[in-house]
């Protein structure tokens, strides 16, 4: 193009030099000067996947035996590299509380999912981060946040170490009110109670030990909530509910809600349910905003990252990942009072990873497919933080392929998770051929506009 601009340039001075040559005197033709034919526009390069992180979630207690060696690591991350990935996002502290990185005051996680590790030589978190150097590829560091041990195994500290007794959640249930740590529900796990000064101090203790000791890309809050609507009825809980919405609490917990049977999730909801569910928020948000301040006070280069399921609103949980700045939920659920959406904590993440773990790929109207949880969360996010579309590749029948080509097509990054999955049902050439199809739609979008662009 600019090759063409000196041409016409050196054309139009010769016809200025000519008129002023023979102003009043007879007009001679000068034959047109030879015009070269321009250089063709050179075809832009298309934008590479590599470009966006393609994300691979390495969950502790699923990879506990199988990432025993720094051999074994070095090996993994190679083959993640070979595969697309460009990214990596490792589990240092799982539910069972205990941790896979040099802390000055947590337990290291010896024993998990039935394996025993007593000693590993090397520090583990550092050599993922000194892997991931060495193959250019972006490490997030993932740690649970409210979760501190096992019931069904009566794993972790808070059934080994007496100083968490009293730290943790106390469920309301059917049957009345219950240690979390005794809860023979599934899927529970022993939660802090978030509430108790001593719980936030000792989070913020972790989030600052681990992003001073170790230099990496991000930081992933998980579970980073509260388990289930059944926690936390401790008197703590009712004091902070109670001075939060300046009211006194005649029955409790009945004022909360109450059950109609023995069903946990049949229940009626009281007169301060509404604004339960708000101030449960509130805490979580708090809890969201000190962590950003707290990283950002030693690394400001390291990204909040928080993953979370991609149903909303999720009451239950106290996590609103939406943008404060929506009126979404005030406007569409009855639970929702008018201060619940700036219960939002969407502008306090650099990075969200939407969860949507979900059976089916396309439907833009189906609300179990991952394009419907996809255009959800940008109109929820409503441009706040930068959206990861995440994806669970534990079915042998998922089309992998798909999904990380949509990811990629509609957000900002892809996660799958995750490794063992990959591993147990071959996956690996699944992700680089979502990723090739990504390239290739990239690359004719940017042929066609070339085209477009071309002089006729």
């Amino acid at each position: 193009m600019k090759r063409l601009f000196r041409t016409y340039a050196l054309f139009a001075a010769l016809l200025l030099g000519a008129a002023l040559t023979s102003c009043g005197e007879e007009w001679t033709h000068h034959p047109m000067p030879d015009f070269e034919k321009p250089d063709p526009e050179p075809t832009p390069e298309p934008e590479p996947a590599d470009e966006k992180p393609v994300v691979l979630w390495i969950d502790a207690e699923a990879n506990f035996a199988r990432l025993r060696t720094k051999e074994q690591i070095t090996a993994t991350l190679e083959k993640a590299r070979s595969a697309g990935f460009n990214a990596f996002v490792v589990d240092v502290k799982p539910v069972q509380g205990d941790v896979l990185y040099a802390s000055d005051f947590l337990p290291a996680c010896t024993r998990l999912n039935g394996t025993s590790i007593p000693d590993r030589g090397f520090d583990y978190l550092q050599y993922f981060i000194d892997e991931a150097h060495r193959l250019d590829m972006r490490v997030t560091v993932s740690t649970t946040i409210m979760t501190m041990g096992l019931p069904a195994s009566q794993a972790g500290p808070v059934y080994t170490d007496p100083a968490w007794a009293d730290k943790c959640c106390v469920e309301y249930l059917p049957t009345g009110l219950h240690d979390i740590r005794e809860s023979t529900e599934w899927g529970v796990f022993a939660f802090l109670n978030p509430v108790l000064p001593e719980v936030r101090d000792y989070v913020m203790r972790m989030v600052e030990e681990i992003v001073t000791k170790y230099a990496f890309d991000g930081y992933a809050l998980d579970y980073c909530r509260y388990c289930n609507i059944h926690s936390d009825f401790s008197q703590a809980s009712r004091e902070a509910f109670e001075a939060y919405a300046n009211l006194t609490v005649e029955r409790f917990p009945e004022d909360i809600y109450t059950y109609n049977g023995s069903d946990p999730d049949d229940y009626t909801p009281g007169k301060h349910y509404n604004r339960w569910v708000e101030w449960r928020a509130t805490v979580i948000q708090g809890y969201v905003k000190e962590i950003r301040r707290r990283i950002k006070a030693i690394r400001p280069e390291v990204d909040l990252e928080y993953w979370a399921a991609s149903w909303w609103p999720l009451p239950h949980t106290g996590q609103n990942w939406a943008s404060p700045n929506i009126r979404e939920a005030s406007a569409n659920y009855w639970w929702a009072t008018q201060e619940y959406d700036r219960t939002g904590f969407a502008d306090q993440l650099d990075i969200f990873q939407l969860g949507s773990y979900l059976s089916r790929v396309f439907g833009p109207d189906d609300n179990e497919s991952v394009e419907y949880a996809i255009a959800r969360a940008k109109r929820l996010l409503d441009g706040a933080c930068t959206l990861y579309g995440t994806i669970s590749c534990d079915q042998p029948t998922f089309d992998l392929e798909s999904a990380v080509y949509l990811c990629l097509r509609e957000t900002a990054g892809v996660m799958v998770f995750e490794l063992s999955h990959i591993i147990n049902n071959d996956k690996w050439d699944a992700v680089q051929a979502g990723i090739d199809r990504y390239r290739a739609e990239l690359a004719a979008a940017s042929a066609a506009q070339t085209t477009e662009k071309q002089p006729r």
